[in-house]
């Protein structure tokens, strides 16, 4: 099987037969270069992925920070067909799902964003009295940080004036995950 494509017509109008045998009987001057390879059993098609440029590796295994917490937390950064994947275990739950990333201003470093981890508790932001300023907000889906050559950090909760744990079972307000 196989595809070709005819471009160079106005769009919305179908070409005309005769400008269809004009490409047909002209096939075999196309360059090699102007066309793509398609497999003829689209069950074996090769799928060929490369991970995209960073200014730095950000695969690996990155594991929580000791000193004297008792939190635990492991994660896994990884490609899969182009896309920026992770695994994270705490004491109490697994995540896994895609992440992305996004270039800081001072170009050292990226900010990331892991997808479907639900914070454990989110009331926005407070007034003067402690009370929420909204009622009933959902829970965030989304866990952002910062990312570093050697190191992942995540803000865990908020202030006075705007109250939210992502991670109950891990008491740090910065969790720092150290690449190893």
């Amino acid at each position: 099987m196989a595809f070709i494509f005819i471009t160079g017509f106005e769009r919305g109008r179908m070409p005309k037969r005769e400008e269809i045998q004009s490409v047909q009987e002209n096939f075999d001057t196309i360059k090699k270069t102007d066309t793509k390879a398609v497999a003829e059993d689209t069950n074996n098609v090769e799928k060929n992925y490369e991970t995209p440029k960073t200014i730095f590796s950000i695969e690996g295994n990155y594991e929580f920070k000791k000193g004297n917490s008792t939190c635990k937390m492991n994660m896994t950064l990884y490609y899969q067909k182009n896309q920026l994947k992770y695994k994270l275990e705490t004491d109490s739950h697994k995540f896994s799902d895609h992440a992305e990333i996004e270039l800081n201003e001072k170009k050292d470093g990226y900010y990331i964003t892991f997808k479907n981890i639900e914070w454990s508790e989110y009331l926005g932001g407070l007034d003067n009295e402690g009370k929420p300023l909204e009622k009933d907000l959902p829970l965030p889906r989304n866990v952002s940080g910062t990312l570093y050559k050697e190191e992942i950090i995540i803000q865990n909760y908020g202030n006075s004036m705007n109250y939210y744990v992502v991670f109950e079972e891990c008491g740090e307000k910065y969790i720092e995950l150290v690449k190893k």
